[in-house]
């Protein structure tokens, strides 16, 4: 037995793929994040076991120190690069709503205006009837 489907509006299939692309942005960029976290953690292990067993602790210090920094850096440009994604994904939402919300309300109006019209349509056809 074959059964039918209907074709999807292309409308529907591109908000479903923008949808999806920045699901995908956003779950890579959290990756991203969580791999940053373990290579911090990998290197604050090793630094603890360079201090323990290195007679040369300043060196090893700075050298935590820089690492540290663009540890830092890296991690705060991250951090501004997904809230710059969010923000983005937020803004067409928002958009989105007001697409909407500008749409019913020319539905809105459209039934006033047809709900008016039907109403001098009953009153005509009461003068109508009452003069013939």
């Amino acid at each position: 037995m074959a059964t039918s489907t209907l074709p999807i509006p292309r409308e529907v299939k591109h908000f479903d793929e923008i949808s999806m692309r920045q699901s995908l942005l956003f779950t890579e960029s959290l990756k991203d994040l969580k791999n940053l976290r373990s290579q911090l953690y990998s290197a604050a292990e090793y630094f603890e076991l360079s201090y323990t067993n290195d007679d040369q602790k300043q060196i090893v210090v700075e050298t935590l120190k820089d690492y540290a920094i663009k540890a830092l850096v890296n991690t705060v440009d991250h951090l501004g690069s997904v809230s710059y994604k969010v923000n983005d994904i937020l803004d067409e939402k928002v958009d989105e709503v007001s697409g909407t919300e500008l749409r019913v309300s020319c539905i809105e109006q459209v039934c006033s205006d047809l709900l008016k019209v039907c109403n001098y349509l009953k009153t005509l056809n009461c003068v109508i009837m009452f003069y013939t």
